[in-house]
């Protein structure tokens, strides 16, 4: 039976359909360093680190060494026929047996590298099928109970990596004339990201073509007011000429 790995979400692991009881934090960010590792060997060190951060008790070689043999009493509890093969020792440490196409990450990786593939072909419809494929991978922010610092970094850049994603999804919906769909997406996207420039220009670019131009002006207005007031800066460039072209003073 397979075993598959997802992390853009909470983390979770499965034997065949059989959910794997993946115990506490330690164990799970145990899993989540290995499955972040791709295949290749990640050190004890490196483990370590992930983990504890710096401030590692004594014990973490240790209890790095405990966790590996609990996530294999795990899978063998869940089906898995050889977990040892599954989860390798292989000094100076451990690596995790998994396809690409066995983490929701992989696949994600691998929508949006064939979505890239359909835009050079000039193919829009197909790229944005798959940036649609590649977007219902994730369940909510990536790695969301694993609370390892080391780890969470990574998290945030997965979760910045998904944002661009969206942001590339709506640039198409815009070339196929789906400017109502932009609105709906990226409106509540910029409650909570009102600092990325792109977003608002798809959301002005959106509002320009379904005939609003004066919310076009008001979500520029806002920029003006927010960047200036939170990060003392003006909205960048193509935000300016965008906001030009509908007759806002520079």
């Amino acid at each position: 039976m397979s075993l598959t790995v997802d992390v853009l979400g909470p983390l979770r692991a499965r034997v065949g359909d059989q959910d794997v009881q993946l115990g506490g934090p330690g164990r799970r960010a145990l899993l989540a360093a290995l499955v972040l590792g791709k295949g290749r060997l990640v050190q004890v060190s490196a483990l370590v680190d992930a983990l504890w951060g710096d401030d590692p008790p004594p014990s973490a070689v240790t209890k790095i060494h405990g966790h590996v043999s609990g996530l294999r009493k795990a899978l063998a509890a869940a089906g898995h026929p050889d977990p040892t093969a599954a989860l390798v020792t292989a000094a100076p440490g451990y690596l995790l047996q998994l396809e690409p196409a066995a983490t929701d990450l992989g696949r994600f990786e691998a929508d949006v590298v064939a979505a890239q593939a359909a835009r050079r072909a000039e193919d829009l419809d197909a790229a944005e099928a798959h940036l649609a494929d590649a977007l219902e991978r994730w369940r909510g922010p990536a790695l969301a109970d694993v609370p390892a610092p080391a780890l969470r970094a990574v998290a945030e850049g997965l979760d910045d990596r998904r944002l661009r994603v969206l942001e590339d999804h709506a640039e198409l919906w815009l070339a196929l004339g789906r400017s109502r769909d932009v609105l709906d997406e990226v409106g509540p996207l910029l409650v909570a990201h009102p600092f990325r420039d792109r977003l608002n220009e798809l959301f002005m670019v959106a509002l320009i073509r379904t005939d609003r131009p004066s919310e076009a002006i008001a979500t520029y207005r806002r920029c003006r007011e927010v960047y200036g007031r939170e990060l003392g800066i003006e909205p960048g460039s193509r935000l300016r000429r965008i906001a030009a072209s509908l007759g806002y003073p520079s």
